[in-house]
């Protein structure tokens, strides 16, 4: 597993590699954007009429929009996550390519298409958003604690990112039955994948690259996987 990890972070650099992550990482920008734009003309829509004297001079005075830079920041932490995932999900089969190009020249594989990728970050991001939001209220209590958001953070979402991140790999080489299927006959690979990403996704700067780096870790896990089948096989008709 952390020999995947390494064999991605080094691969960051590689220009095929490098293209979608500016692609990634102004598509990402320009929806956050378009976020905080949205939620800063909602507060200036509120009418103040019939609120208390103090509170409309307050709310003139700088309130109202401390509030929605304070709520565009607590939404795009909640949905950096998923929403990244889902942006990269558009080139994630770049990714895929330019590893198994690289690492794994004799890798027969079979394109998804824009349809197929979108599905599968659309899930992904879907079942982060869902988890991360139903998770609020322990995030605010695990506050106190210090890194306790933290722990549950890349734990949930651990869970939710390995999975989606191997059937990705699984789905250009096998069918989509098993693709669906593989992540659950290697658990702990799909674990580990996840929570290497999850852990990425709470480190400032790292988080840019953590849907990359997952799509990476999985094509190499992936890969060894099918060889270390292969020889068992092989062993088992000698």
């Amino acid at each position: 597993m952390f020999a995947a990890f390494i064999l991605a972070f080094a691969q960051l650099w590689d220009a095929p590699i490098r293209a979608v992550l500016l692609r990634a990482l102004l598509l990402t920008l320009i929806l956050f954007g378009a976020l905080a734009w949205g939620v800063f003309t909602a507060m200036h829509m509120i009418q103040t009429a019939g609120w208390p004297d103090w509170l409309q001079r307050l709310w003139a005075a700088g309130a109202g929009d401390a509030a929605a830079f304070l709520l565009s920041m607590l939404l795009t932490w909640l949905g950096f996550t998923s929403i990244a995932t889902a942006v990269m999900a558009m080139w994630q089969d770049e990714i895929i390519v330019a590893v198994e190009q690289r690492y794994y020249p004799a890798a027969t594989g079979h394109a998804l298409g824009l349809g197929v990728e979108l599905a599968m970050g659309g899930r992904a991001a879907l079942r982060v958003a869902l988890i991360n939001a139903l998770l609020l209220p322990a995030y605010l209590l695990l506050l106190v604690t210090g890194i306790g958001p933290l722990i549950l953070f890349v734990i949930a979402n651990g869970w939710a990112l390995g999975r989606e991140y191997l059937e990705a790999v699984a789905a250009r080489h096998v069918a989509l039955g098993e693709s669906r299927a593989w992540p659950g006959r290697h658990k702990w690979d799909s674990w580990g994948i996840g929570l290497l990403t999850a852990g990425l996704f709470a480190v400032p700067v790292l988080n840019l690259v953590a849907p990359a780096m997952g799509a990476m870790m999985a094509t190499h896990i992936f890969h060894r996987q099918r060889e270390d089948t292969r020889h068992a096989l092989d062993a088992a008709a000698d």
